[in-house]
């Protein structure tokens, strides 16, 4: 009887799992047609350029600790596509 409720359990979180990764790769799809169909598109970046990579995590909150933290990253090179 342990052996199978431990199976059970171990099965509910795969299970748990291949949720969340279904419903990333669905988040993802839903924002990569909103950033297409958005005036500028697809932005592409050349070999050397300069860009800056948006913290998100930081920009969802409302936590008072996270107004004085950049919301972007130190300027980093592209090195490769």
């Amino acid at each position: 009887d342990v052996h199978v409720h431990s199976a059970y359990v171990a099965q509910q979180h795969l299970d748990a799992l291949a949720n969340g990764v279904a419903n990333t790769i669905k988040r993802k799809a839903t924002s990569d047609k909103q950033v297409l169909l958005s005036s500028q598109g697809e932005v592409t970046f050349s070999l050397g350029q300069l860009v800056q990579v948006c913290t998100s995590d930081v920009s969802d909150t409302f936590k008072s600790s996270h107004k004085i933290i950049p919301r972007w990253s130190a300027p980093r090179r592209v090195l490769s596509k």
